[in-house]
């Protein structure tokens, strides 16, 4: 446990869950975009076509999903310098130039404003993700360094904190852009290609094809379930380690689903949410409707919709789930059952790969299932949600047999106490009279 607490507190996966987390507004938006460019519905497919609207949808796909290197480079650094108590703006905008210095581009021909420039959008996206997070942690500890040693310029009091700020950035901006820039220049005359092809080929294609099998999706499943039966938040700890990995993969699955081309992975964040949603929603059902201890029936009733929105955590500390060896083997082991099935089931053709969606938390499963592209995933998750029932009733009953006898024992010993106090009562009234 103490050394689970230490990695679900690292500096860095904390700043790495972070980034992703404050670009999620654009990746839900690029989810949507592209949901509502494939919508299977015919008709609207040939609107769609007609009037040539797809180019529309295009645009915030584009520059959301298709950008996600970019923007990470920037929110991740932010949220890096910030833990450090330092200008997590300036450090973000130093990351994000930063990174744009060392991803290639094209020359054009020359116009009447000069010359032109274009930049692929190769690296952008999903492929350039583990390059923007390296430059954003290199750039902001840097950032951080030079600022906490005081090699800033500092303006005098009364200068406006903009202005203030500006000049302090002056001298850590230089060091890091230079750095960057002599880099990508010493790599380039090398013909060594770009930054962004080293890395990903030594570090994200290796471990997306480690992090795409089914083996290390039950692993994660396992170890964050039991964290969260010893009272840790294992979806932090875990999903932090694994994270870059795949939110890469998402991001070029809902590339290829948005461009309509075949999916590259079965396997990823979008994916490990999608089945292992409504987890404990059989459950909350079952404390509500068919527990015989009334502790159970109430706090079923109080967890049944937050449940219904994929809020386990009612559940998790009120049952509790924490530390209860009656309901464990299901608590631990049902989530990998299921994302095993899932993955079989998807590699056999008979469920569509998850199209990489990113859905808002607490979108309640089935739905969830719909949002990744086809009804087949949410008929999936609706069957689940009986495969879970059978597989927590038994020791739901086990559970709710040992609450019940405590419950009754305590109403004994409380009934057996009343009596002895109202013996003791009309024991105690004869000697008060002869008193008086």
């Amino acid at each position: 446990m103490a050394i689970m607490q230490k990695i679900g507190q690292n500096r860095y996966l904390q700043s790495i869950m972070r980034g992703m987390m404050m670009v999620l507004p654009a990746t839900i938006m690029s989810s949507f975009a592209t949901l509502l460019k494939v919508l299977p519905i015919q008709a609207y497919q040939d609107f769609i076509l007609k009037h040539n609207l797809a180019q529309f949808f295009d645009i915030p796909i584009n520059f959301t999903n298709n950008f996600l290197a970019v923007l990470v480079a920037f929110s991740v650094a932010y949220t890096l310098a910030k833990s450090f108590d330092v200008d997590g703006f300036t450090a973000g905008l130093i990351s994000m130039i930063s990174f744009f210095i060392l991803t290639p581009y094209e020359l054009g021909e020359m116009g009447p404003l000069g010359q032109a420039y274009s930049i692929p959008n190769t690296w952008l996206g999903a492929m350039g993700l583990f390059t923007g997070i390296m430059v954003a942690f290199i750039s902001a500890r840097t950032f951080v360094w030079i600022t906490k040693k005081g090699l800033i310029i500092r303006m005098p009091d009364g200068v406006p904190e903009f202005i203030s700020k500006s000049f302090s950035a002056l001298v850590p901006g230089l060091v890091i852009l230079t750095s960057f820039t002599v880099l990508s220049a010493t790599i380039t005359i090398n013909e060594l290609g770009s930054v962004h092809q080293i890395i990903y080929g030594i570090i994200q294609a290796p471990l997306t094809d480690l992090g795409a099998g089914i083996g290390s999706v039950i692993i994660v499943s396992l170890v964050a379930q039991t964290l969260w039966f010893f009272g840790l938040h294992g979806h932090a700890i875990t999903l932090g380690i694994v994270a870059p990995i795949w939110f890469a993969m998402d991001a070029a699955q809902l590339a290829a689903f948005s461009a309509g081309a075949p999916t590259p992975n079965i396997t990823g964040f979008a994916f490990f949410m999608t089945y292992t949603a409504g987890d404990l929603l059989p459950l909350a059902f079952m404390l509500a409707f068919m527990a015989r201890s009334q502790r159970y029936k109430t706090l079923g009733r109080i967890s049944l919709p937050p449940a219904v929105f994929t809020i386990g955590e009612p559940m998790a500390y009120g049952v509790p789930l924490v530390m209860n060896f009656a309901l464990a083997i299901p608590y631990i082991l049902l989530n990998s059952v299921l994302l095993a099935a899932a993955y079989y089931l998807t590699l056999a053709g008979v469920l569509p790969a998850v199209a990489g969606v990113m859905t808002p938390a607490g979108m309640p499963v089935i739905v969830s299932g719909f949002m990744q592209g086809s009804w087949k995933i949410a008929a999936f998750q609706f069957v689940a949600l009986f495969i879970r029932f059978a597989g927590w009733y038994f020791f739901f009953k086990i559970a709710d047999r040992i609450a019940f006898a405590e419950e009754t024992e305590e109403e004994r010993q409380a009934l057996i106490a009343e009596q002895k106090r109202a013996r003791e009562q009309l024991e105690s009234e004869p000697s008060s009279e002869v008193s008086a």
